[in-house]
């Protein structure tokens, strides 16, 4: 009854203030899955990180001075993702505002007339405050969003304090992740604004998790839109690009893409007189196993490296770089770079991403 009447509440305060979709939006063609098929440079997807208005002008406005590579809209291949986080708190001097869902729908509808081809994802937090940046159903009905998915780590979790403390343990975790990811469908499938838009998640890189399991549920939570495997996916990867370069961020991306090929079994065999427990590796059947390009592996960096700290302060643009190599030669296809649009001009002009995404279209405006 509670949820009936936030979302009631959400479409009568929220609508009047979102533009519809533009018409060139319906005439594009653009991949069931984060990512289209075929080879690397074919299936590779940026999905761009916007906080703030200044982030969306410097994709939109050709005059806006990024003082690295010059304009980068131009960059953008339609089958490319803007993210709207809209966990954003704002920043410390106060010139740019926390992404309420009214600050983000209106983000949506400028990059949506900016970019009408292009998907835009809202990443949720978990706040039950639906006036809030982090509401757990941020731009629900919002006709330009393609999905929600949830940033599913302690921070999020622990914005509603009626919640049980977080924990790592995964059996726990997938529980919670069950039941979570069918509250965020459901809400979703109750509204007819809403009913087309994905369920997705976007949680911690665990080495004890099952990204391929937790796959699986997604896709049975998004069944409701007439597909068999249609489940977003955002595994937070970037420490091992951080930490360990693209070596580590090759081989953990190898890992992940495994399982949603593999499945981990425990079975009885006899041994010497003894009955024993052991795993063993077994392929997960064709039709449950989850789409690898429903999959988005993450990469934060920064235009000023530090060398310490978090990923996104340590990481620069050129390790960046040779962990997109890495991992387009494991299989992944999307990538989502948690980065500032300066640190995105950077990265535009190292060797790899200079290839992928050439400045080949003119600018707008």
């Amino acid at each position: 009854m509670a949820l009936a009447l936030l979302g009631a509440t959400l479409v009568s305060a929220g609508r009047a203030a979102v533009a519809p979709s533009p018409a060139a939006a319906q005439a594009c063609t653009l991949p069931s899955g984060l990512s289209p098929a075929g080879s690397g440079p074919t299936r590779f997807t940026m999905l761009l990180r916007i906080n703030t208005d200044e982030n969306v002008d410097a994709y939109t406005d050709p005059a806006h001075p990024i003082t690295q590579g010059g304009y980068i809209g131009n960059r953008v291949r339609p089958q490319d993702i803007f993210v709207l986080n809209t966990r954003f708190l704002g920043n410390a001097s106060g010139t740019e505002p926390p992404m309420t869902p009214t600050v983000a729908a209106d983000l949506a509808t400028q990059l949506k007339t900016a970019f009408p081809c292009n998907r835009i994802i809202a990443l949720t937090g978990m706040n039950p405050d639906p006036l809030s940046p982090g509401f757990s159903f941020s731009l629900f009905d919002n006709p330009n969003v393609f999905a929600l998915m949830t940033d599913f780590e302690p921070m999020d979790w622990d914005d509603d304090p009626t919640r049980p403390p977080w924990r790592d343990k995964y059996a726990t975790a997938l529980k919670r992740i069950k039941t979570w990811t069918s509250t965020l469908s459901g809400t979703l499938a109750a509204y007819p604004s809403s009913a087309g838009k994905r369920a997705g998640l976007v949680p911690l890189d665990i080495s004890t998790w099952n990204y391929g399991e937790i796959a699986q549920v997604l896709d049975k939570r998004n069944a409701r839109l007439g597909g068999r495997h249609l489940g977003p996916l955002s595994v937070q990867t970037q420490d091992h690009c951080a930490n360990a370069g693209a070596t580590g961020f090759g081989g953990r991306v190898k890992e992940i893409l495994e399982q949603y090929v593999f499945k981990t079994v425990k079975k009885k065999v006899k041994r010497k007189g003894k009955v024993r427990k052991i795993k063993i590796r077994r392929k997960i059947k064709k039709q449950s196993r989850p789409n690898r390009s429903n999959l988005s592996v993450q990469i934060s960096f920064s235009h000023n490296p530090t060398g310490s700290g978090m990923a996104l302060t340590k990481t620069s643009a050129a390790t960046a770089d040779a962990c997109i190599s890495a991992g387009l030669k494991k299989g992944a296809g999307a990538f989502f770079f948690f980065a500032s649009t300066e640190a995105m001009s950077q990265l535009f002009l190292q060797p790899r991403m200079a290839g992928l995404r050439p400045a080949a279209f003119k600018a707008r405006g």
